[in-house]
């Protein structure tokens, strides 16, 4: 009924579509606005009183039905604010208007009825109405003993168990039951100004028993055994559902210290809910809860800036005059040995000079910046760049002709950026970061047995570091330079210091290469630890868990 109301209300415009003359064109502006804010919500609701304006805009349609989801989920957010502070009612709210922008928005849906249950229990309860089941037959937690008792226990007696236990009893308001087969005897106590609790371990030290909590103020007593702790011990079930588990190797690592830790508890995992299913004492359900709650922590997560720089220069200069360097006699006619020099039907030909003056200089600037984002102890990879065919082998089909049918096998390789990191998250921030960055390229072919290979060039790093968070570090550094120079003209007078620039041609080349891998690492989720489980426990004895509570004025414990 709750649910229906609230939806009723929800359904009816908070304001009346033509009430401030805005055009559609207008609320569509608006709702870009909204969206570059990343206001989904006021975005949608711009789109959608847009669309209503001029339902035959396409634009308007597919703006709203794009945040649509965006929309509902953001109300699913603001519900669940609200429930974590205990507005129900607003909660409740916001979900049913996620349902009426989404319905097929199954949270939404889900947590609105939880909300619906809980607001009608409270108002049930209010009002002192009947609980609409039997509560009789419901399933109930371990019984816990509730000693209410003013002021510390002092108590000194030299007596027999049973009657040291009748007495503490009466003292802290507890009934005591023995068990039949319980033998008791004589035992000296002497107790000041502890809690009735205190008072109660102390006694069964003493005596070598243990004691049971049978209702809220009684016990029942039983030798310290483990025979009689098997029989009469309780039993208590628990489902425990893991919230921060990634991987199937979670889940088993959990589960194994459950059963190393609880060898007399009953635990089976359900891989497919996350869950452990854990039946043992009301202790043993206890410390298991506890190192659950340490243990299913939400896994460190790590954001790694990794920048590839690549600086190439390439600077030239040539200057000179290039004078001839060749001369060519050719005769007009076929002419023997005993010819040569008796006539003048001769051509001469002279080489070509020639002057330069040339300077060339060129840079190239390669900068790549991606981001990886990873967990704790996952691997991540990341590939920017192309894939080139290169031949692997060759086999041969036989076909019904003479001549077979040959077949080239190719395999496909990376080329570009190539990064793959397994991060590790200490305790104080730091980052260990295990990475391969490798930065490949195809410079030109090669013929191999009638194939064009391509040629690959590679620089590659494999290194292991460990970084502050945000520290950065350069992973490996290359660097190139190759100086080249060369002379081109007449032998002698090219040598001369002055005069060989009119003589011959002088060229000077430099070119150099740099590559750097720049890393830094940003911890987007730290480490947690759970000081519960960090501390010290006190677990009782290794035939049975025993968890010792704190003191207090007004106890309200479970004990095995």
């Amino acid at each position: 009924m709750l649910m229906a109301m609230l939806v009723s209300g929800l359904l009816v415009p908070s304001f009346p579509v033509n009430a401030y003359g805005e055009s559609a064109r207008s609320l569509y502006r608006d709702g870009q606005t909204a969206e570059v804010r990343s206001d989904v919500i006021a975005a949608y609701e711009a789109y959608k009183r847009a669309h209503d304006l001029n339902p035959g805009e396409i634009r308007y349609r597919t703006a709203y039905e794009r945040l649509r989801a965006a929309a509902a989920a953001a109300y699913v957010k603001q519900g669940e604010q609200f429930a974590a502070h205990g507005s129900l009612a607003p909660a409740l709210a916001a979900f049913l208007k996620a349902l009426d922008i989404d319905h097929s928005n199954e949270v939404a849906e889900s947590d609105a009825r939880r909300l619906e249950s809980q607001l009608e229990h409270t108002g049930n309860a209010e009002n002192n109405a009947p609980a609409a089941t039997d509560s009789a037959y419901d399933p109930q937690p371990p019984t816990r003993l509730e000693i209410a008792a003013a002021g510390p226990v002092t108590l000194h007696l030299i007596e027999d168990s049973r009657i040291v236990y009748l007495t503490l009893g009466r003292l802290v308001g507890v009934n005591v039951l023995f068990d039949p087969q319980y033998s008791s005897r004589r035992i000296q106590i002497d107790l000041a100004s502890i809690t009735p609790y205190e008072a109660l371990q102390v006694l069964a030290k003493v005596s070598g028993t243990f004691w049971m909590p049978v209702t809220r103020n009684t016990i029942f007593v039983a030798q310290d055994n483990r025979a009689k702790r098997t029989e009469i011990a309780e039993q208590a079930l628990e489902v425990f559902y893991l919230k921060n588990v990634s991987q199937q190797n979670d889940f088993t690592e959990i589960q194994t210290v459950l059963r190393n830790l609880f060898q007399g508890a009953r635990i089976n995992g359900v891989a497919s809910d996350n869950a452990i299913v854990m039946r043992g004492t009301p202790s043993e359900l206890q410390l298991a809860k506890m190192l659950i709650a340490g243990l299913d922590e939400p896994k460190p997560e790590v954001l790694v800036d990794i920048t590839v720089m690549e600086v190439s220069h390439d600077k030239m200069r040539e200057i000179g005059l290039s004078p001839p360097t060749s001369l060519t006699v050719n005769s007009g006619s076929p002419q023997t040995l005993n010819q040569i020099g008796h006539t003048s039907a001769y051509s001469i030909t002279i080489g070509q000079a020639a002057a330069e003056f040339l300077l060339t200089d060129s840079d190239t600037r390669i900068l790549q910046n991606p981001r990886l984002r990873a967990l704790d102890g996952q691997k991540a990879d990341l590939k920017l760049g192309e894939k080139l065919p290169v031949a692997t082998g060759s086999y041969t089909i036989p076909t019904s002709t003479t001549a077979a049918a040959a077949e080239t096998q190719f395999q496909y390789q990376d080329v570009g950026v190539n990064i793959e990191m397994t991060p590790a998250v200490h305790g104080d921030k730091d980052v260990t970061l295990k990475l391969t960055v490798e930065l490949s390229a195809e410079n030109g072919t090669e013929p191999l047995e009638g194939i064009n290979e391509p040629i690959i060039s590679q620089e590659r790093a494999d290194q292991v570091v460990r970084l502050k968070n945000g520290e950065s570090t350069i992973l490996a550094g290359l660097l190139q330079k190759q100086v080249s120079q060369s002379v081109s003209g007449w032998p002698g007078l090219g040598e001369i210091p002055l005069m060989k620039y009119f003589f011959t041609t002088q060229q000077h080349e430099v070119k150099s290469d740099e590559l750097i891998f720049l890393i830094t690492p940003h911890v987007v989720r730290a480490p947690t630890f759970n000081e519960n489980v960090s501390r010290e426990i006190d677990t009782g004895t290794e035939a049975a868990i025993q968890l010792r509570q704190a003191p207090a004025e007004t106890l309200s414990k479970s004990h095995p």
